[in-house]
């Protein structure tokens, strides 16, 4: 086996882009290494796969690095296996496959190879999905937290953090945030304490996890983590400077927090930071400067950007009017439960705008998507889809659910309606019809 100093620079593997299919290294220069690889040798073929991933003495190659970590990992090293399933993982050199590459960094988890395990938990407490939404693994929480728990005890430090967010959960018991504390307490009292452990330290006096509240003492770790870099100590920061939390409401400290974070890539604040230049808070800035930065926020996932950038196109603001593109937009945040987004995006369907003709049945499920999160108009208009039939099949008790459900949240029109149904009678009146 291998010196922890001959494979300590060779744990991780950064992430990004894909790259060709796996395939055989042409021959066109024969070296020591290289030969004792192809003869068989699984420690050559782990380091020339280091070689070409790094590129050091050779041109750097993700294929063929991914190639030689494949031959050292199928020989049972389990430094091989786990560079192996990371490639898999990201996409470096060979097509991603989730599905292998957990069951490589199992394989290299079994031989207590600590890096591994440390995925391996990560996959279990996630679970993982396919691109078509099929499940390929089913979540196990508690196999991870056993195995957090094991690397502890080994002194793995990433796995500490990992451990203390598990354990931080609202349905964790009072015994787990106490633990959750200890962790995060620890790992702070360290020279090399990862900000990251000083942020989540923050949460727990904040909020009084494993801990008496102190959320003087939650500000201080938080300038603490954002002095360090960490972005999402930044942009709570920026959030508590905004409202006046803790702190007194300082706008321009809240839009310097804004930015830092964002410019570290924090969706969030990319989208609050966009939202300040837009409003003229960053002097000669304006729309022109705050677009980039919406967009930024939308392909991170941001929905509050996405619903932005939908308005704009919408309304033709800053941008050429492009209903359709609005549309998009609206999905996209519709997608994750942003329910203004939800209610606007049935309009459009309504409208005709999605489709080039009206999809009454599209409009009837996203006003419903809506009117189940809260939103009251989408309630009104849910309960005038049933009562007209309009993109569902007429229903006046549904009709009545729904409408006293909008006026009990305050739809004066919702109330004169449910009035006039029952007045009507079992038939009740058309809204669009009469």
């Amino acid at each position: 086996m291998f010196s922890r100093s001959r494979i300590a620079a060779f744990l991780l593997l950064a992430a990004a882009g894909l790259t060709p299919e796996l395939r055989a290294e042409p021959v066109k220069k024969q070296d020591a290494l290289r030969i004792k690889a192809s003869s068989g040798d699984a420690e050559a073929a782990f380091y020339l796969g280091n070689e070409y991933f790094y590129g050091e003495n050779r041109p750097q190659n993700y294929t063929l690095a991914a190639y030689w970590y494949q031959k050292a990992a199928l020989k049972g090293i389990p430094e091989a296996q786990f560079n192996y399933a990371s490639c898999l993982e990201t996409g470096r050199g060979i097509k991603i496959n989730l599905a292998d590459a957990f069951a490589w960094y199992k394989k290299a988890s079994e031989q207590n190879f600590a890096p591994a395990s440390f995925r391996v938990a990560r996959f279990l407490a996630t679970g993982l999905s396919g691109e078509s939404g099929s499940i390929l693994l089913y979540p196990d929480p508690e196999t991870a937290l056993k195995l957090l728990e094991k690397l502890v005890r080994q002194q793995y430090a990433p796995a500490e953090i990992e451990l203390a967010a598990m354990k931080m959960g609202k349905n964790r018991s009072a015994e787990d945030h106490r633990q959750a504390f200890s962790l995060l307490t620890q790992a702070a009292a360290r020279p090399d304490c990862p900000p990251e452990a000083l942020r989540m330290l923050a949460d727990c006096h904040f909020s009084g996890i494993g801990c008496k509240q102190d959320r003087k003492k939650a500000v201080e770790l938080l300038k603490s983590a954002s002095d360090k870099g960490d972005a999402e100590a930044s942009a709570k920061l920026g959030f508590l400077y905004e409202y006046g939390n803790t702190v007194p409401t300082d706008l321009r400290q809240a839009n310097a927090c804004y930015r830092k974070a964002a410019e570290a890539g924090h969706p969030m604040a990319q989208y609050k930071y966009a939202e300040a230049l837009a409003e003229g808070a960053f002097p000669g800035k304006n729309l022109n400067d705050a677009f980039p930065w919406y967009q930024k926020s939308a392909a991170a996932g941001c929905p509050q950007a996405l619903f932005q950038l939908g308005v704009f196109y919408y309304d033709g603001t800053g941008v050429r009017q492009d209903k359709r593109r609005a549309a998009q937009f609206f999905f996209h945040a519709a997608k994750t439960g942003f329910v203004r987004a939800q209610y606007n995006l049935a309009c459009l369907f309504e409208e005709g705008i999605v489709n080039g003709k009206p999809d009454r049945e599209a409009a009837f499920y996203w006003f419903k998507q809506a009117a189940q999160n809260g939103d009251v108009t989408a309630q009104k208009r849910v309960a005038e889809c049933y009562l007209n039939g309009t993109g569902v099949e007429r229903s006046l008790s549904q009709a009545e659910k729904w409408l006293l459900m909008a006026a009990q949240n305050g739809d004066m029109d919702a109330r004169r309606l449910l009035l006039e149904i029952q007045r009507s009678g079992p038939s009740g009146p058309s809204i669009f019809n009469p």
